[in-house]
């Protein structure tokens, strides 16, 4: 049985060029329990690593970490960007990250026998349900949010050889297109995939685009959590009153 730590280890490699990208978040607060074995599905929509292209999964739940070890498995170095924080109580979370975390910590046996370059090209990986649900008082606030500080800057990228970004998913976001739009600005080509067909894609300019107040303003409807990422519990609505 592995620590969080040596899980974490594992998924962010020493001297591996993204490495610095890694969220710890999800590894701190991950329970440890017997391996069990993954699903892992075949990244059959790309035929090889492809050292100009960096991909950015955003998919739901345990899909983007299984899909990352499926392009682990084709010379990709996967990268968790996952921030939401775990309540001891799953079924108050807003945001089910427990699948995720699970996820994380048995696909780290099947990650560790992989020998991939420590300059492989990035499979960024998030969770495209980090904004979903209803906020109910009562129940824990883990949704998350994606920022340009997040991620490699456009012109740390193309330094690295990156001229492409794919995203693999069914919908671009609108906090990924705040970073999207800076890559295409800088001549990044922006490719989104379904795992069916891909196309190239123009990236609109998202409302408040470089606003000073934007990233205040997503936060400020976040709940951020004091150990790190974003997690805490919606008060609950007081029944009394004044009499």
């Amino acid at each position: 049985m592995l620590s969080n730590v040596e899980v974490y280890k594992i998924w962010a490699q020493d001297n591996a060029l993204w490495t610095e990208w890694v969220k710890p978040v999800s590894f701190a607060n991950m329970r440890r329990k017997n391996f069990e074995g993954l699903s892992i599905p075949k990244a059959d929509w790309v035929l090889q690593s492809d050292r100009s292209a960096a991909i950015i999964v955003d998919l739901p739940g345990k899909d983007g970490v299984l899909e990352g070890l499926a392009l682990a498995h084709i010379g990709y170095r996967p990268v968790p960007l996952y921030n939401g924080v775990r309540y001891y109580n799953a079924s108050k979370m807003i945001v089910p990250v427990h699948e995720i975390e699970d996820a994380l910590y048995n696909g780290a046996v099947e990650l560790s026998g992989l020998r991939i370059s420590l300059d492989a090209p990035p499979a960024f990986l998030l969770d495209s349900n980090r904004m979903s649900g209803r906020v109910i008082s009562g129940e824990y606030d883990n949704r998350w949010s994606i920022f340009p500080q997040d991620m490699p800057s456009a012109s740390y990228l193309i330094g690295k050889g990156i001229r492409n970004v794919i995203v693999r998913t069914d919908i671009m976001r609108n906090d990924l297109e705040h970073i999207l739009y800076k890559y295409q600005s800088l001549g990044i080509t922006i490719y989104m995939d379904d795992g069916v067909i891909r196309r190239a894609v123009k990236v609109s300019k998202p409302s408040k685009f470089r606003n000073l107040f934007y990233r205040f303003s997503v936060i400020m409807g976040l709940r951020r959590n004091p150990a790190g990422g974003f997690g805490g519990m919606v008060p609950e609505e007081s029944s009394g009153g004044y009499g």
